[in-house]
């Protein structure tokens, strides 16, 4: 596993997102089997750092440790994740929850299984801003605006649709503009290009990019081809 970064290093004060001599295991049948050693990487506010490796090399399991979003049989069994200062390793379940809520998001690789077949893209969206606080005026709006700053030309259109009607592409772009609805201090993405063709990619890569240094997200970008944390 490798990483890359749009900007130069920064401190560990500085940084949204600062990964200190992480070490993960898998228990499996009783026995703890370490996965990762030595982790270490910072990622600075409007910074995108890169993630690169093949698959089982352990960088999606490095993203996850990032989040507390390891599967019930991980465990960190040393080192620590601060985010925007605070210590996630050592967050009890109601501070994960509103840390999850409110300074991080994730982007899966399979946008559709993100979001749900049976409902309106846009009631979906509004409800990432209704759990926020927002009243239901405030969240259509706060939905518009949202599709707007991702790139869709027709926001009212598509919150209209449902997922299966968008192109991947395009249910990507719903996906990430959800993510953003709390304004996260950290936005994790997990491979966010697979399935896309080469030119809807490299439209998806530049969005993250340009949102990233707008709002002042650390994104921390996940990908098995070199070429992507390159573009």
């Amino acid at each position: 596993m490798s990483s890359s970064a749009d900007s130069t290093t920064t401190t560990a004060v500085a940084a949204a997102l600062a990964v200190e001599d992480l070490e993960v295991a898998y228990t499996v049948r009783g026995i703890d089997r370490a996965v990762l050693r030595g982790v270490s990487f910072t990622v600075a506010p409007g910074e995108t750092f890169g993630l690169v490796g093949e698959s089982g090399c352990g960088k999606s399991t490095s993203a996850y440790a990032a989040l507390r979003y390891l599967p019930s049989n991980g465990k960190i069994l040393k080192g620590r994740v601060m985010v925007a200062g605070n210590d996630v390793t050592g967050m009890t379940t109601a501070e994960l929850q509103a840390f999850r809520a409110h300074d991080a998001s994730m982007v899966y690789q399979d946008p559709a299984q993100a979001m749900n077949p049976t409902l309106r893209v846009g009631r979906q969206i509004i409800e990432s801003f209704t759990l926020l606080g927002q009243n239901k005026e405030q969240a259509q709006a706060s939905a518009l605006e949202a599709l707007r700053k991702v790139r869709i030309a027709d926001p009212a259109r598509v919150m209209d649709r449902y997922p299966f009607q968008l192109s991947g592409g395009m249910q990507q772009r719903v996906v990430i503009a959800m993510a953003l609805a709390c304004n996260p201090k950290l936005l994790v993405l997990d491979e966010p290009t697979t399935g896309l063709d080469a030119t809807v990619e490299a439209e998806v890569l530049d969005l993250v990019r340009v949102l990233s240094r707008e709002s002042g997200a650390a994104v921390l970008l996940i990908a098995h081809n070199l070429g992507i944390i390159r573009a």
